[in-house]
């Protein structure tokens, strides 16, 4: 019995040092990002637009995916 209570010990300890790591990992990257937010500003994304090529594409995509769904469900 005593060799369960330390498996449970460890067991516990371990996953209580994984869980405080993780919290200080998240801590750190949220300070790091304000940091470089507040250095280098906002980043600006460049938005494709949708050309009639790629509007094409993107619907032919969608037909192809519909006809996928319907064969394997079996219609």
């Amino acid at each position: 019995m005593e060799l369960f209570r330390q498996a449970f010990t460890i067991m516990v300890l371990g996953m209580t040092l994984v869980f405080v790591f993780l919290a200080l990992l998240i801590f750190a990257l949220k300070i790091a990002a304000r940091i470089i937010h507040a250095v280098e500003g906002a980043p600006v994304e460049d938005v494709p637009q949708n050309t009639g090529d790629s509007l094409a594409r993107n619907r032919r995509a969608a037909a192809i995916a519909a006809a996928l769904h319907r064969f394997r469900k079996g219609e």
